[in-house]
């Protein structure tokens, strides 16, 4: 009796000890399997976001060629507008448009211009500035405030304030309202250079 309890005492001692044994062997394999390097090659595409001007257009009163000329010339990287205007004096009163293109990859906000005056030291508040907004447009289809303008057409009806959304290849147009008055008639400065230049922002 004695004997075969032995036995049977030292097969469950065996069981009991193998069962720790192989469970390491299973977490070993385990474990090794999930320390394998994954390498996993892609490419990833980042969006552009770019507004430019595509062109610009300066309506004046009859008369302003002769004695309050205005030259306008869009600046080598397509984000700002020079006027260079001659003689302003009081009552003196110009419209400059912009068509803005969104030529990147990404949707972007027509924001508020900075608007700079420069060359009327001390005569700045004497400016009213007002800004009216256009759009969105397909390319080349802005023409109803765009083509043949005159001053008595400005400003058109209905305007947007700023932040239109431009997804890309869009346009939209912004006409800003320059007047000068002062109460001195005999008070001209020349030249006066106005800069318009754009800003926009990515739309998330």
């Amino acid at each position: 009796m004695s004997r075969r309890r032995y036995g049977q005492h030292t097969q469950k001692l065996t069981a009991l000890m193998l069962i720790p044994l192989i469970a390491m062997v299973i977490l070993g394999i385990t474990y090794s399997h999930w320390q394998q390097t994954l390498s996993i090659t892609g490419t990833v595409t980042t969006g552009k976001w770019h507004q430019s001007i595509g062109s610009d257009k300066v309506v004046k009163p009859v008369g302003y060629d002769e004695n309050r000329s205005i030259i306008d010339t869009i600046l080598p990287d397509n984000q700002t507008l020079q006027l260079l205007c001659a003689n302003v004096s009081d009552c003196w009163h110009i419209w400059a448009g912009l068509v803005i293109h969104n030529d990147g990859t990404v949707p972007t906000s027509v924001d508020a211009p900075i608007i700079q005056i420069i060359g009327a030291d001390g005569y700045q508040q004497n400016f009213t500035i007002n800004t009216y907004f256009y759009g969105p447009y397909e390319r080349g289809r802005h023409t109803e405030v765009w083509g043949k303008v005159k001053m008595d057409d400005l400003p058109f009806t209905p305007w947007k304030e700023a932040g239109i959304i431009l997804n890309p290849e869009k346009t939209a147009v912004i006409w800003i309202e320059f007047k000068f008055d002062y109460t001195d008639p005999e008070l001209v400065i020349n030249p006066v250079e106005i800069r318009v230049t754009i800003q926009y922002d990515l739309v998330i």
